[in-house]
Parts: structure tokens; C-alpha cells; sequence
């Protein structure tokens, strides 16, 4: 693919709110990670910008989504493939680009499923101390201590590094990147305290 392609490629899977590593991103895109660098650096001097986290589990981030597509669902698809069948039984002849077609449809599927449900409206409005802190954390890149509630109920020790807040059902949570785990997490709000 061409150079153009490879960074738009590089983007969708960005714009899926999970972080990758230089080495995940070659790999998916079938490129060296020099050219992941170089992609990076032309997107920024193109005005869209890409997140790095430093460190041994870094890697590059998209905390915006402003793309909307118009997808296809499974269904749509396996329509599409069962049209395809019937072209190659009459011998159409343009079946390879028809190919081509479904070919794309299947790749914005992948990357569709990839995507973070949590590409919602933020909520930035809140008066609460913790709220302050995160948020203060978040505009000066600083870790905090925290204690989590898991599951079990149980309160466990993170570092984190918060990276935006935001409202889904009703619920507040913070996106950070979490060192326990070495990736990007979403805790709910109600469910921290500061350690």
C-alpha cells in the first residue's frame, strides 16, 4: 500500500481508543517501525495529533474520535459475500473490484470491533475533590496513588496516569493508563479514593 494508505491504516486503528506500541502498529500495518515513527510525524504536521505514553509499555493514543462512519453489520456483510458467489457463478467481470469492495468493508468491520465503547460525551462539569484532582492530574500529566474497588469488592492499590474523564450510563470514569495492568484502563469514579 502506499504511504498515504499505511497512515490512514495506522489512524483507524488509533482511532479505536486502545493503545498501541510502535512494534503492534508495524505489525498490523506490515510496515518497519521506522515508518510507524515517520507516519506519527506527518500526521502531527498534518494537525492531528497522536498521544505517546513513555516507557516500557508505551506506545502511541487517540484520545479524540471525530470520524463517523457509516458501517456495515454482519449481516450486510454475508449479503455481500453471498452476491458474490452469485457473480463468480455468471462469470461477472469486474467480480476482482467487487472483491476489492468487500475486502474494505471487512477491514472497517475489524477496526469497528476494536473500538472502545467509550467514545461518548465527556462530562466536565463536577465539583467534587477527587473530580479536581483527577483533572489537575490530567492537565499536568502527573500519576496519582490511588485505592480501586474491584470486583470482589475488594480495595487495591494502582498507580495511574489519567488521561480524560468522562460520562457513560449515568456513570463517571476517568480513562488512564494503569501500571498494574500496563494499559489503558477505564475506572469509575465512585469506585476510587485517594491513597
Amino acid at each position: 500500500m502506499s504511504k498515504i494508505s499505511n497512515a490512514i491504516e495506522m489512524l483507524n486503528y488509533l482511532y479505536t481508543g486502545n493503545k498501541y506500541s510502535v512494534k503492534t502498529l508495524a505489525e498490523k500495518i506490515g510496515v518497519t517501525e521506522r515508518m510507524i515513527r515517520y507516519y506519527k510525524n506527518e500526521l502531527e504536521q498534518a494537525g492531528i495529533p497522536i498521544e505517546t505514553f513513555m516507557g516500557p509499555n508505551g506506545g502511541y493514543y487517540m484520545l479524540e474520535n471525530n470520524w463517523h462512519y457509516n458501517h456495515f453489520n454482519k449481516y450486510d456483510l454475508q449479503l455481500l459475500e453471498n452476491i458474490n458467489t452469485e457473480l463468480e457463478k455468471i462469470g461477472y467481470e469486474n467480480i476482482d473490484k467487487y472483491k476489492k469492495i468487500i475486502n474494505k468493508i471487512k477491514f472497517d468491520n475489524d477496526i469497528e470491533e476494536e473500538k472502545s465503547k467509550y467514545f461518548l460525551d465527556k462530562c466536565m462539569e463536577n465539583n467534587t475533590n477527587l473530580f479536581h484532582i483527577l483533572n489537575n492530574a490530567i492537565l499536568n500529566k502527573a500519576s496519582l496513588k490511588i485505592l480501586y474497588k474491584n470486583l470482589n469488592q475488594e480495595w487495591q492499590e494502582r498507580v495511574i496516569h489519567p488521561l480524560t474523564i468522562f460520562n457513560f450510563e449515568e456513570k463517571t470514569y476517568v480513562t488512564a493508563y494503569c501500571e498494574l495492568r500496563g494499559d489503558i484502563r477505564h475506572f469509575e469514579i465512585s469506585r476510587i479514593k485517594l491513597n
